[in-house]
């Protein structure tokens, strides 16, 4: 009867471990999900490369089980070295009913991690506001009377959670969406930005912007505004180190409607006013 119990947890072993491999043959990487987690430095990717090398992926990866799908939302860096290296890695699956489920997730997840940068915080801080708003079909308000938190708006909400003011959640919102604009045309400058391997300084910005194919790279923006896309990001990274006043107001001062400019439209104006008001 032992012997017989041995050999069936045995086979049932083999089984899990057969599932397992079959598993992590399928793991599938979306760019779009990808893209919603913050990249690392080139020296941060070597420390972590170096240790796994060492110790081996500690850390289990979370996969997205999504019909026949086996979709990766989180542990980007640990599957690229394990990858690169031919190791082995834990994982465990997760299940949500639809995609803006899973961007949700990714999203709050990433923003329960300690090492982010400033950039990086306000990026996702960002993306949040922007896609709350969305999904609750609302401007910017609750008003749910049987939800305690009905009549606060969004950026109250995410101000109070993440202990910044409305104002700094609104201009997370335009930065976020500054960058969004900015991946489209040129993915690898994105990256670079938020990994803070392009530093903040418009010269060094436009060094890097140099050496991308221009008209490939910078094509939407560079055609609707005729602004070199290095201008923009130093812009955005002067809007956002250094404007105390709220949205609102900022508006109100160019004399446009709330919400009127598209992003880059917006910074610049924004620029515009400043050399106005230092004159």
């Amino acid at each position: 009867m032992k012997k017989s119990f041995e050999n069936l947890l045995g086979n049932a072993i083999a089984g899990m471990d057969q599932s397992d491999k079959s598993i992590k043959s399928q793991i599938k990487i979306r760019d779009d999900f990808k893209a919603l987690i913050p990249p690392l430095s080139e020296d941060e990717f070597k420390v972590l490369e170096e240790n796994i090398l060492m110790e081996g992926v500690r850390d289990s990866l979370t996969v997205w089980s999504f019909g026949s799908e086996y979709i990766l939302i989180d542990g980007h860096n640990r599957f690229s070295i394990s990858q690169k290296h031919g190791l082995e890695f834990q994982f465990r699956t997760v299940s949500f009913k639809d995609e803006e489920e899973v961007r949700d997730w990714m999203i709050r997840n990433q923003l329960g991690r300690r090492n982010l940068s400033p950039e990086q915080q306000s990026y996702l801080r960002g993306l949040r506001y922007n896609r709350e708003k969305v999904q609750g079909k609302r401007t910017d308000l609750t008003l749910d009377q049987n939800d305690p938190k009905s009549g606060q708006s969004t950026a109250a909400l995410l101000a109070k959670e993440f202990n910044v003011s409305e104002a700094t959640i609104k201009r997370d919102g335009i930065f976020a969406e500054g960058i969004d604009v900015i991946g489209k045309d040129n993915p690898e400058l994105r990256h670079q930005i938020l990994s803070g391997d392009a530093k903040l300084s418009k010269k060094e910005i436009s060094s890097i912007a140099k050496e991308q194919p221009s008209e490939k790279s910078s094509g939407v923006i560079q055609k609707q505004l005729k602004v070199p896309v290095s201008e923009i990001i130093g812009i955005a990274f002067e809007y956002v180190q250094t404007e105390r006043r709220s949205i609102e107001q900022i508006y109100s001062a160019l004399g446009k409607e709330p919400g009127s400019l598209k992003p880059q439209e917006y910074f610049l104006l924004w620029k515009a006013l400043n050399q106005d008001a230092n004159r």
